[in-house]
């Protein structure tokens, strides 16, 4: 497994937290949550521009986060009741950066998570970028790491 050094930079990030179901499937779990995301975003006047993207650790994590970005900023008045979070500008550089192509393949996590810990560091959480290539999803994977 060949990792890349990659830089993530992201403005006007837009992002929905929920509990991750642990029997799902991650990738529905991604496409219900999105869906939910890009609909509030839209009946709030809001236009998506940019990809998806979730964070989510498959080896410690009870939570899924679902992001995408926005074309203009987003002032939150008073306290935030809901679980959508906004960032104006999201910065992850790695080491750890991995390309996924064929979407029939699992994840090779495992291995990712394995070749981390060959360095001697922790994976903390992965960033993955749902791209659509040709009508095949692609993902790229941007490892945090400690």
């Amino acid at each position: 497994m060949k990792f890349k050094k990659r830089e993530l930079s992201l403005n006007n990030l837009i992002g929905l937290t929920a509990p991750l179901d642990l029997e799902g499937d991650i990738f529905d779990q991604v496409i219900e949550i999105s869906g939910v995301l890009k609909t509030e975003l839209m009946e709030n006047g809001y236009y998506t521009n940019g990809p998806i993207l979730f964070k989510y650790n498959p080896f410690d994590g009870e939570e899924l986060s679902v992001y995408t970005t926005i074309g203009n900023t987003v002032n939150i008045i008073g306290e935030n009741k809901s679980e959508i979070n906004f960032t104006p500008h999201f910065e992850l550089t790695t080491s750890y950066f991995y390309r996924h192509f064929d979407e029939t393949e699992k994840v090779p996590y495992e291995e990712i998570k394995n070749n981390i810990e060959e360095n001697e560091r922790t994976l903390k959480e992965i960033y993955h970028v749902v791209l659509d290539f040709y009508g095949e999803i692609v993902l790229d994977m941007y490892c945090e790491v400690e």
